[in-house]
């Protein structure tokens, strides 16, 4: 996720990088069929593109 910002925003993260800690994971895996089937409601838009979109919004809106 921290590469797919530092795209957006055209600007490379000051990391720090730490062991992981209790409770940290490798990989995570969103299953969004159960809101599907409840609601109907299916994802349209990839983190990198909305992380793009926040980032152009962000911009236009506070001016920087």
């Amino acid at each position: 996720m921290i590469d797919s910002l530092e795209r957006a925003l055209g600007r490379t993260a000051e990391k720090v990088m730490r062991p992981m800690q209790q409770g940290d994971v490798t990989a995570t895996y969103a299953d969004v069929s159960k809101l599907r089937a409840l609601t109907g409601y299916q994802p349209k838009v990839m983190l990198d593109e909305g992380l793009m979109r926040f980032a152009d919004w962000y911009r236009g809106y506070y001016g920087s």
